[in-house]
């Protein structure tokens, strides 16, 4: 995949040296190193933003509701007991 975007951060000469140790031990560059590391955190930003979490009394709370009939409003039981057009 071609590269064409930049992100270009301010750090402090901590922060720089830090990540170029990390990741000469783990042969890569500071710039390989930093985008996985923030990809990564992104994904999991994401994923937390998308996902539903639900104690388990919620959760049943939640099944039960799904699982149980509503209640049919009046006028509709009313139209669904009239005869057809086509049945009279």
């Amino acid at each position: 995949m071609r590269k064409s975007e930049r992100l270009d951060l301010r750090l402090t000469a901590e922060q720089k040296a830090t990540i170029e140790q990390a990741a000469s031990l783990e042969g890569t560059t500071a710039a390989g190193f930093t985008v996985a590391a923030v990809m990564e955190r992104a994904s999991e930003a994401i994923y937390r933003a998308k996902s539903l979490s639900l104690s388990a009394e919620a959760w049943d709370e939640f099944v039960e509701i799904l699982d149980s009939r509503p209640a049919v409003p009046a006028p509709i039981l009313e139209l669904l007991s009239t005869p057809s057009v086509l049945e009279r």
